[in-house]
């Protein structure tokens, strides 16, 4: 008989884990992580997130190093923790709780339908503003209504009336402090 070669012995000795090895791992972790998850989040789908993150940070690791853990439990579960902990400093650093699912907006806008009330208040409401920009003198009203709903810069609405951007400014000054009272007052 003759003996191994020295790297021979040595290979056979301590397999390297390998695909099949990180894959066997991981589905005997899998569920173990997935609990851990869920123990510590409100949302599945952030559980199952978070595990599969665990389980290719485990896949990235080289082969050497998972054949000198000790504990691989350990390992992944240390893994596990420092993601929990980064998911919660980010959500908070986010303000994660103060926002809202797009979808649940979206349903809300399309289910939702004005009260009577609201249209009718919405209704009074442009009425008393109508009412309060015609009670501006004519220039001024006029000068409103080119910058707010023409879009005119001061500049523009200048030139086009034949003042001053001075002039535009005054009368924009008297629109809004005179629409500003009479619809504080209403």
């Amino acid at each position: 008989m003759t003996a191994p070669a020295p790297g021979k012995a040595s290979e056979a000795a301590s397999p390297q884990p390998d695909e099949r090895n990180v894959t066997r791992l991981a589905q005997h972790y899998r569920p173990a992580l997935l609990r851990y998850f869920s123990r510590h989040l409100s949302s599945a789908e952030d559980a199952e997130d978070l595990t599969q993150d665990t389980l290719a940070r485990l896949s990235q690791q080289p082969g050497h190093r998972l054949a000198g853990l000790a504990n691989v439990e350990a390992f992944l579960m240390r893994i596990a923790s420092n993601l929990l902990r980064d998911r919660f400093r980010r959500d908070r650093s986010h303000r994660a709780s103060d926002h809202v699912p797009i979808e649940a907006v979206a349903a809300a806008w399309q289910s939702e339908e004005p009260s009577c009330e609201c249209v009718y208040a919405d209704k009074a409401r442009l009425q008393q503003f109508l009412q309060a920009l015609d009670a501006l003198p004519p220039r001024c009203r006029e000068v409103f209504l080119l910058q707010r709903y023409d879009g005119l810069t001061y500049s523009a609405v200048a030139k086009r009336l034949g003042i001053s951007v001075s002039a535009v400014e005054k009368h924009m000054m008297r629109a809004l402090m005179h629409l500003d009272a009479t619809l504080d007052e209403a």
